[in-house]
């Protein structure tokens, strides 16, 4: 099966040239267009969509400020029958100046927000409620690793379905 992933359109440009790089240089066809829900999907596999986020800071913004829209965005996966993937561009941040490594949702509990009051406390339950209550999952990765990390959650489970 041909690989062929949807951009949503309202991805920035700038922000998704190296995640678009990767995809010509692995040979991964795609086109942008609207999405109703996240920012890549396959076109042969739609019951997985990516939401990327830029930081962690715009994942606690989707959980706080942005809660309802966010919580609209989940509804639409869940009635696709899609599970949406998060794939935060950010693994690690500085606490108290050493850095932390994040590697699931637990790893937000130390974070703060350097710009608002938002804690990484408040941000862990609601990415706990809703990935309990919704198909959601969060993940993790370095920002120059977005494109491959796309990829492999959008296509993993390819081979055993081939195998089938």
């Amino acid at each position: 099966m041909s690989k062929y992933i949807i951009v949503d359109s309202r991805e920035k440009p700038k922000a998704i040239e190296r995640t678009l790089q990767y995809f010509r240089d692995h040979g991964i066809e795609f086109e942008v267009s609207k999405l109703l829900f996240g920012d890549y999907m396959d076109w042969n596999r739609p019951q997985i969509v990516v939401d990327r986020k830029q930081n962690i800071a715009e994942l606690a913004k989707n959980c706080t400020v942005e809660h309802e829209r966010f919580r609209r965005e989940m509804e639409k996966a869940r009635k696709a029958g899609a599970v949406l993937v998060v794939l935060v561009e950010q693994n690690r941040y500085k606490d108290r100046g050493e850095w932390v490594e994040v590697r699931s949702i637990e790893d937000l509990l130390r974070w703060s927000s350097p710009h608002t009051m938002v804690r990484g406390e408040k941000v862990y339950r609601v990415l706990a409620s809703w990935t309990a209550k919704y198909p959601l999952r969060v993940e993790f990765c370095d920002k120059r690793q977005t494109g491959r990390r796309i990829a492999e959650i959008l296509y993993s489970g390819e081979n055993e379905q081939n195998q089938r």
